[in-house]
Parts: C-alpha cells; sequence; structure tokens
C-alpha cells in the first residue's frame, strides 16, 4: 500500500488496532493482564483499609494505597504479560525507560480511575468505587502499555 493513509501514526485507540492485537497474540496475554490486576486490586485494596484505619481519609488512603500496587504490577507485567518483548540490550537505562514509560502510562489511566472513584466514593463504599474506577481505566491502562510501555525494542 502506498499514500497518505500509510504515513499516519496509528491511533492508541484504533479499533483495528484492537481487533488485531487480540486476533494476534489471542485472549491470553489479556487474561494474563486481567488476573495481575486483580491480583493488585487486592494488594491496593489492602493497603486501602490499612490506611484508613491509621485514620487517613478516603481518598488520600485511596492515592497512597496506588503506590505499591503500581510498581508490583510494573513487575508483574514484565515478567508474565509481555514476557515476550524482552529490552534486546541490557542496560539498566533501557529498562528506566521503560519503567518511566509505564509509569506515564499508567498516571494516563489513574487520572481516569482516581476521577471514577472520587465520584463513585461518594453513593457507593469504598470497594464499589475501587472496581468502578479500575474498570474504566482497564482498556486505556492494556492499550497504552501494549503500545509504549512494552512495545518491542
Amino acid at each position: 500500500m502506498s499514500g497518505i493513509a500509510d504515513t499516519k501514526a496509528p491511533s492508541l485507540f484504533d479499533r483495528q488496532r484492537v481487533e488485531a492485537l487480540i486476533a494476534k497474540e489471542g485472549a491470553w496475554r489479556f487474561v494474563r493482564f486481567g488476573v495481575i490486576g486483580a491480583i493488585t486490586f487486592l494488594l491496593q485494596f489492602a493497603a486501602l483499609e490499612l490506611f484508613k484505619s491509621l485514620g487517613i481519609g478516603s481518598i488520600p488512603a485511596y492515592a497512597l494505597s496506588l503506590i505499591p500496587a503500581v510498581q508490583v504490577n510494573f513487575i508483574a507485567n514484565e515478567v508474565l504479560v509481555w514476557d515476550d518483548r524482552h529490552i534486546k540490550v541490557v542496560r539498566s537505562r533501557a529498562m528506566f525507560d521503560r519503567w518511566l514509560t509505564f509509569q506515564g502510562c499508567i498516571a494516563f489511566s489513574l487520572v481516569i480511575n482516581f476521577a471514577v472513584f472520587v465520584v463513585a466514593q461518594f453513593f457507593v463504599p469504598d470497594i464499589v468505587a475501587m472496581v468502578m474506577g479500575i474498570g474504566a481505566s482497564t482498556l486505556v491502562k492494556f492499550l497504552s502499555l501494549d503500545r509504549l510501555a512494552f512495545r518491542a525494542v
């Protein structure tokens, strides 16, 4: 193919890209991503409850609970989800770049996650608000991590 369409950068949310990703990689990568998400959800929920038991309000406790969950999530995704996309040159700089890109992708998805949590927690229990926030940001997170943080290098 030739023409202008070939020079256009692919969209992060391009429907064809999503369909091709699922078809190419199968659902297995997304399943592993979901299992890791469930595990880090439990870690985050435990941290949220711990911080709340220490007298910290729900919103700051939620923000603090993200810190350990996000770091465990990076390691697990590196090893178990995108394990076929190792950094070809073993360099601490390359791993730092990947980690930093991961943090940026997570920060972007957390804007959505946190906004949903903040609004929802006025109407539902924290656990439900947490599930709603995570649910709202999961696809954004998966696609941005697949396209940016864990791209083959």
